[in-house]
């Protein structure tokens, strides 16, 4: 109870005051979004804001294959969109309801429910091409300049919404509904106009980027008639209000477009099999029909690659070793089943033998951000911090805002008893946690450590006067 009241009254704040990064306009006019850089700036610094608060107040989920697959997606949709500053941050959100959200400034939240309900790739990708469409078009800008503070009160209460659900759904769900409804009920027709450039846009982006515009009506319909006939509505639907007017409309759209691009991947059906898997561990029912499929289709890569995961949920890894060696003598290079192959010694507490597998797949596929994490969590398994630095630090300057890359990096540098960059890392990882002036902490004691290495002290101190800038901007 004390966590629920906490959440609300940091939504409160977040409804109450206002934050300004960029400097105010000087005219009365309303303003040039498509030229504006300022405020291109001002909605990555509520974004991050946003994020930040997220990460402190809900659990979220960080694997490195799902997170690295919704992020190609996105980018992929977002190079073929309107989108002027493609910096997205992508968080997946435990909740198996049907949802998904787009904060100006590039962070977009998936449930895992949508992954579950999306039966194929452009069904996910309509919702996420979208959600971009929302983004192009400063929606959430325009709404704050037609509505003075919605745009707070919509951030503000969809982080509490999303916090609260993790701990009771009932309450996330009824504080989500009278976000949507302090919203639209003074904008109904300006939401409907919203929704409606979102659609054009996000399906102009989906057919660019190769995926079958009749995903998006598909999408609509099935979320229309789950509402109508089941009587449950999906939280995508209180933010994305659907009609049968809007569902023709895209209908008529998507059959104006000769592409049809393609419907699903493989690479789609594995992460999926992989979420389930996460998502119903120690369900041990399922290896019975799993085989059953296999029996009927010997190729059915996803349904091997889940009856891995199941066998792993019962302890019986010769077995899971038997079916990923199946998987892994066709398709040798294939992420998804050296990562699983890794998971399976990982389990069995043979962090040496996963570290062989992964470097070796990694000599034909450096850049793989999965891989290399991966090998460096089995380094540091394996009593070998120093090897994991490999991967982590040049992944600590592409990846900055990855809470994945400064975890381990502070287990890396704990293992070589590496003080300073225990508190270096460490203050990353607060800072993206939402915990700001532990940040601050950690750093004036590296500060202190460094001494004599006046190089090294001055990045740390910019570091710091960094942080503490953006926490000072935050407090106005």
């Amino acid at each position: 109870m004390l966590r629920q009241f906490s959440l609300l009254l940091l939504a409160a704040l977040l409804i109450s005051t206002p934050k300004s990064y960029a400097t105010e306009s000087t005219t009365e006019n309303l303003p040039n979004f498509e030229s504006s850089r300022a405020d291109e700036i001002a909605d990555y610094q509520l974004s991050r804001q946003f994020l930040r608060q997220l990460r402190v107040s809900t659990a979220l989920r960080y694997d490195p294959l799902l997170i690295n697959y919704l992020e190609n997606l996105s980018y992929r949709l977002a190079f073929h969109s309107a989108v002027t500053m493609p910096n997205l941050q992508l968080i997946l959100i435990p909740d198996r309801r049907i949802n998904a959200f787009a904060v100006a400034g590039g962070v977009i939240g998936v449930n895992e429910g949508l992954i579950l309900y999306a039966e194929n790739e452009s069904e996910l990708a309509a919702v996420l091409g979208h959600e971009l469409g929302h983004i192009s078009q400063h929606h959430y800008a325009r709404s704050q300049e037609n509505s003075g503070k919605s745009t707070m009160l919509y951030l503000g209460a969809l982080l509490a919404s999303i916090a609260i659900a993790s701990v009771n759904s009932d309450a996330g769900l009824a504080l989500g509904m009278s976000a949507q409804a302090a919203m639209v009920q003074d904008q109904l027709a300006h939401s409907r106009q919203h929704e409606r450039e979102a659609d054009r846009i996000g399906m102009k982006t989906l057919v660019s980027a190769g995926f079958n515009p009749e995903a998006v009506p598909n999408f609509f319909s099935k979320m229309e008639k789950q509402a109508r006939y089941v009587g449950l509505m999906p939280d995508f639907l209180l933010t994305h209000p659907i009609s049968q007017e809007r569902i023709a409309d895209s209908t008529l759209r998507a059959r104006q477009y000769k592409e049809k691009g393609r419907d699903n991947s493989l690479e789609y059906q594995l992460i999926r099999a992989r979420l389930l898997a996460i998502m119903n561990q120690k369900d041990g029912h399922q290896v019975t029909a799993l085989r059953q499929q296999l029996h009927d289709n010997p190729d059915n890569q996803p349904a091997r690659l889940s009856l891995v995961f199941a066998l792993m949920d019962k302890e019986d890894f010769a077995s899971a070793r038997t079916e990923i060696a199946v998987l892994l003598a066709k398709y040798p290079q294939r992420v998804d089943y050296i990562i699983a192959s890794a998971d399976i010694d990982l389990a069995e507490n043979k962090p040496a033998l996963a570290l062989k597998t992964l470097q070796e797949a990694l000599l034909l596929n450096p850049d793989s951000v999965s891989l290399s994490l991966y090998a460096a969590r089995a380094a540091t398994l394996n009593q070998q911090g120093k090897l994991s630095l490999i991967w982590l630090e040049p992944l600590s300057h592409s990846r900055q805002e990855d809470p994945i890359v400064w975890q381990a990096l502070i287990e890396a540098y704990q293992q070589q008893l590496d003080g300073l960059g225990v508190l270096r890392a460490r203050a990353e990882y607060e800072f993206l946690l939402g915990k700001g002036e532990k940040a601050l902490k950690d750093l004036d004691q590296a500060i202190v450590m460094a001494k004599n290495n006046y190089s090294l002290m001055a990045k740390i101190e910019q570091r710091r006067a960094d942080i503490q800038e953006i926490i000072a901007l935050e407090k106005k």
